[in-house]
């Protein structure tokens, strides 16, 4: 019961990463573009995460320990980058 409803999450994830990834591909505002680069990492992330409880794994904590990590910085100096056109 505990994998359907881990696996029907993984669909549902991948869906919207699928989704995102159109969106990405379609739209031209390069803020947008950033806001959806986010979603498609944020997504593989949390499809990871919740995979590592179905299948056993070693680094399965320290990718999210990583990702949590990138997350945070990554996006806030891109985001601003995209903003201010590059300019310092």
């Amino acid at each position: 019961m505990f994998e359907t409803i881990l696996t029907t999450c993984i669909i549902v994830m991948a869906l919207c990463l699928l989704i995102g990834l159109g969106a990405l591909i379609l739209t031209k505002d390069e803020l947008s573009r950033a806001v959806m680069a986010d979603l498609v990492f944020y997504a593989m992330v949390a499809i990871f995460l919740v995979w590592t409880l179905l299948n056993d794994t070693m680094i399965g904590y320290e990718v999210a320990i990583l990702a949590a990590l990138v997350c945070g910085t990554i996006p806030t100096v891109s985001m601003a980058r995209i903003i201010s056109r590059g300019r310092r």
